[in-house]
């Protein structure tokens, strides 16, 4: 694991780009019933405070409505990382795809393999 400093902010703002892209996919997407979420986000609080977790990849769902108690209901089912049907249009470019990184304080915390990648999105963000 290798740490980044001072770019916990910079990977907020690479987040609510991605969500703006995942939007407009997804609603493209619509009417298959499939949804994709590219970013799994995890807050554990430790000792030394506050950590958030993101894991990056491709996580697909299907939504399932169904009644409960006389009310309309909606159920997320996991489908996997692939994609579901070939007759979807391919999603948008994730940069961090199959990484994990770990937010602490205003420093990143990233597997060896995604290093270079965080440093490439912190420049280009600056």
């Amino acid at each position: 694991m290798k740490v980044v400093k001072n770019c916990a902010h910079l990977l907020k703002k690479l987040n609510e780009i991605l969500r703006r892209r995942l939007y407009a996919y997804n609603e493209l997407i619509k009417e298959s019933g499939f949804y994709l979420k590219p970013l799994h986000v995890v807050i554990k609080r430790t000792k030394e405070g506050k950590r958030t977790y993101y894991y990056y990849g491709r996580y697909w769902y299907k939504l399932e409505t169904y009644v409960k108690n006389g009310r309309k209901r909606l159920r997320w089912i996991y489908i996997g990382t692939s994609k579901p049907s070939l007759s979807l249009p391919e999603p948008p470019k994730n940069p961090l795809e199959n990484c994990i990184v770990i937010a602490k304080g205003d420093d990143l915390i990233t597997e060896d393999k995604c290093y270079e990648k965080v440093i490439d999105i912190c420049r280009s963000i600056i």
